[in-house]
């Protein structure tokens, strides 16, 4: 470990002016280390070490210094630490490309700084305070992958930060609010010393460096405010170079370290390397060795088809295809059609999988077990399950070795075979898991299907076993149900179970509620939403909150039941779909309905939506349109429906204009049908901390009438909204049109 200031520029003088000014050789095969430096005055360390420095990285933040640089080379981990603007600081490491923790860090404010590989492994640094915006990574299997993605970002004003290379794929870091306003990039097998003297003359800095599939990469850029730069091309560690350049005033700005070939080493030495890294497991390495081996020999189909093979043993199928091709090319065989029905299968391609398989096995002399058994494979892919299993039996015969494994996977195919001779159950009445009904007498409907014969068939009802004079064929079903039962008071329970020669099948229990002469029961459906899978969207702070301060009032003051509160926490679009035809299903036309809704709402060409968790900003797929809520209040057949909206733009549920509702007396407007809405606004912004339901759950506690319409609750709601919200916000209440409004009003009955 190195600390400035360590040592006097005399000890160094005659050593340094071999390279005071740009090391000019460029002569990569001999090059292995680059080295920038960079004017500055801030302390500085580094540090190599052959495991991570996990300890030092610690030490130094509890120093106040931040990781600048990291790299490994030549079986050693080198960091360089050193004073930031940096707030604080992060790192991530693990053999995956950890992307899903770099999202969560850019929602806690990081920055992404810094990416590495090596010793098997990413490494990921963020910080905080790094003065980026619209940060971006991309991963892709090739150069010329990453470079369409540099160019993409660069149309959106972005520049590069960091690029690396690493299990055989190339990432790079772009974003905005860099101190610089120009880029250009050189890359080829060799250092580009010429070109990057020549754009240092030309005032542009190196800000990021790359070395992989035998490449290097050079980032230069133009700096707002010009800093002194130096680097050096160099066969070793440039320590003496760093030291001197440190009492020189400047400071290390980027390390990199190619891993370039042994000259004297053999094709047969780099191939055989290969295989025993792929042996050992270490997919990269052994890519690393086959590459080598082909910059000797590019005509060697063996070296291709094994470099094929190991990118696929670590999931770069795209990346794979092409070696797989070019072997195939240079030289078809069994193997190296086998390797690229493999990756095509990785692929999803199970046709050509197939295809290739089929040609593997007219080349092999031996017509060994794991072509059959991969074959099978893409068989099953294509839905071709008997042959597939044809195949495993085949398999099974030739391969003793593997034959447990070859029975495992033939077995659970014979397993689906039968599964899929399971016969299936569809209700038709009742539709829904659960129903009620006024009548005692209840139709039961269903139809089977089964592609093997039914042995039998039963209704159980309550437990027992139905007894009727047989059951009816419909066209369109193997075997069906139509039967009307007797029912009791309170809940009744209906199942079926179709027994075949395979398999016995029991249906969803559906559950009958008799309430004979009841109505006028009071619902609810209570919808808060303020967590939103889409990270663009914000979060909110109190709609589930206040849907269970609504529920307990409702509960506690008014005629509504527990068990009739349907209470959904942010809910996808199909749960709440889900619980709107479940009332659909339930509620008659003696009960009253109460809807409230808060969370994010939207207006999209003049369209109001609400917003459900699964919601993404720029895809109205998941929004729910007012249009799909009137439908649903329209086929809920109760006497009184009253819809409460705590949202953004939910004034546009009444969309032809608001009508003003002339109050009646209670038991006259319980009379007579009623849709009506009342919402926090009319089609603007709404605040998060909202004054509306501030108000509405307090004139519905502080309520001393038995009888309270909610006509009259809004009467007393929207003054107090307009005097206490900051944007003097406006309440609205009215008819939702085209749902079935008669004139009445929905009642809140006191207990």
């Amino acid at each position: 470990m190195f600390n400035y200031p360590v040592m006097k520029n005399k000890f160094f003088l005659s050593f340094i002016l071999s390279f005071l000014f740009f090391f000019k050789n460029t002569d990569a095969q001999n090059n292995t280390w680059c080295t920038v430096m960079m004017e500055g005055n801030d302390a500085q360390t580094y540090k190599n070490s052959l495991d991570f420095p996990s300890g030092f990285i610690k030490t130094q933040w509890k120093a106040g210094q931040s990781i600048t640089d990291l790299t490994f080379g030549n079986g050693e981990w080198y960091i360089v630490t050193g004073k930031t603007q940096y707030s604080n600081q992060a790192y991530y490491k693990d053999k995956k490309f950890p992307g899903e923790w770099i999202e969560k860090k850019w929602k806690e404010g990081f920055d992404l700084t810094k990416i590495s590989y090596g010793s098997d492994k990413w490494v990921v640094v963020m910080s905080e305070g790094a003065g980026l915006t619209a940060e971006s990574w991309g991963k892709r299997n090739s150069f010329e992958e990453i470079k369409e993605y540099i160019r993409g970002k660069w149309n959106d004003d972005k520049y590069i930060l960091n690029v690396a290379f690493g299990n055989g794929e190339w990432v790079a870091t772009m974003a905005k609010g860099v101190d610089y306003y120009s880029q250009v990039y050189n890359w080829g097998a060799e250092f580009p010393a010429v070109w990057v003297n020549n754009k240092i003359k030309e005032g542009k800095q190196i800000t990021s460096l790359a070395y992989g599939d035998g490449m290097w990469l050079v980032v230069m850029s133009q700096h707002s405010v010009a800093r002194n730069e130096r680097y050096i091309v160099s066969e070793s560690f440039p320590e003496g170079f760093i030291k001197y350049q440190w009492n020189n005033g400047k400071r290390i700005k980027s390390l990199i370290f190619n891993y370039e070939r042994d000259l004297s080493a053999s094709f047969d030495e780099y191939f055989n390397a290969g295989l025993k890294a792929s042996n050992d497991g270490n997919q990269d390495l052994a890519v690393y060795h086959y590459t080598e081996a082909l910059k000797i020999n590019p005509e060697n189909s063996k070296a291709y088809n094994n470099r094929a093979w190991s990118k696929y043993l670590n999931g770069q199928c795209h990346g794979a295809l092409s070696d797989a091709d070019q072997s195939i090319e240079l030289g078809a065989d069994q193997y190296n059609y086998h390797t690229r029905g493999a990756i095509f299968s990785c692929l999803g391609r199970c046709r050509e999988a197939l295809n290739d398989f089929n040609s593997a096995l007219k080349l092999s002399s031996k017509k060994d077990g794991y072509l059959y058994s991969d074959r099978a494979k893409s068989r099953v892919c294509l839905g071709n399950v008997n042959d597939a299993i044809a195949d495993y039996d085949k398999a099974i015969a030739l391969d003793q070795n593997n034959s447990a494994e070859y029975k495992a996977y033939r077995d659970k195919l014979v397993q689906k075979q039968k599964e899929k001779e399971k016969p299936t159950i569809t209700w038709d009445y009742p539709f829904n898991p659960f129903v009620s009904s006024s009548e005692s007498s209840y139709k039961v409907k269903a139809c089977i299907h089964s592609s093997s014969p039914v042995v039998s068939m039963k209704l159980f009802f309550n437990g027992k076993t139905f007894s009727s004079r047989g059951f009816g064929v419909d066209t369109d079903c193997t075997e069906s149900i139509n039967e009307q039962v007797k029912l009791k008071r309170g809940k009744n329970e209906l199942e079926i179970v179709v027994e075949t020669a395979y398999a016995t099948v029991r249906s969803e229990k559906r559950i009958v509620e008799y309430k004979p002469g009841v109505g006028g029961e009071y619902h609810a459906l209570l919808i808060g939403v303020e967590n939103y899978d889409d990270f663009s969207i914000n979060d909110l702070d109190k709609p589930i909150d206040d849907c269970e301060k609504l529920r307990n009032t409702l509960v506690t003051k008014y005629t509504f039941e527990k068990e009739d509160i349907h209470l959904l926490r942010n809910p996808r679009k199909e749960q709440i779909l889900e619980k709107l035809l479940f009332l659909q299903e339930r509620l008659s036309n003696k009960d009253h309905l109460l809807i409230f809704y808060s969370g994010h709402g939207m207006v999209n060409n003049e369209i109001g939506y609400w917003l459900p968790a699964d919601a993404k900003k720029d895809n109205r797929l998941k929004w729910f349109s007012n249009s799909e809520l009137r439908d649903y209040v329209n086929s809920i057949k109760t006497q009184h429906t009253l819809l409460i909206a705590d949202a953004c733009f939910s004034g546009s549920v009444f969309t032809g204009g608001y009508r003003d509702i002339t109050e009646f007396a209670c038991a006259e407007m319980d009379k007579v049908p009623s849709r009506r809405a009342m919402t926090s606004g009319a089609n603007t912004v709404v605040p998060d901390n909202s004054v509306f339901f501030k108000f509405l759950i307090k004139k519905l506690e502080e309520n001393d009438q038995s009888c309270l319409s909610a006509e009259t609750l809004y009467t007393k709601v929207k003054p107090a909204v307009i005097y206490n919200s900051p944007n003097n916000h406006i309440p609205q209440f009215g008819v939702m049109p085209q749902t079935g409004d008669e004139g009445g009003n929905f009642i809140f009955r006191q207990r």
